[in-house]
């Protein structure tokens, strides 16, 4: 065996955030938006002796028109992918994670060596 019986993944905790975020943005916005979003994980900090998790984390998509997509109408876009994202972090995870989620442009950040990199790795 390559892991012990209580191992659940090898995959690190900010990977497994950013993934939950972007399979909730990509299933509500799949008529809106092509999947040119990622989700980048800014910060991590353990609140309330260890038993919180805060995590803020970015939606980047590729252009600014783009944002107003994700964020809809009044926030409802952006609050349903947390709310979302959250209720599966919760019970994936042994802390209550308190999610800050924010959404910003990258322009082309597809045709970025750098960025499709950092984000494979």
């Amino acid at each position: 065996k390559l892991y012990g019986e209580d191992v659940y993944t090898d995959q690190d905790v900010p990977f497994r955030i950013a993934e939950i975020i972007r399979e909730k943005a990509i299933t509500r916005l799949r008529d809106e938006l092509p999947h040119a979003l990622y989700v980048e994980v800014e910060d991590t900090e353990l609140r309330n002796e260890g038993k919180r998790l805060w995590v803020r984390a970015f939606i980047i998509v590729e252009r600014e028109s783009q944002k107003g997509i994700v964020v809809g109408r009044g926030g409802e876009g952006i609050k349903a992918i947390r709310q979302a994202a959250q209720k599966d972090l919760n019970r994936i995870f042994d802390w209550k994670l308190e999610l800050d989620l924010r959404v910003k442009a990258s322009k082309d950040w597809r045709q970025n060596d750098r960025t499709l990199k950092r984000i494979i790795e």
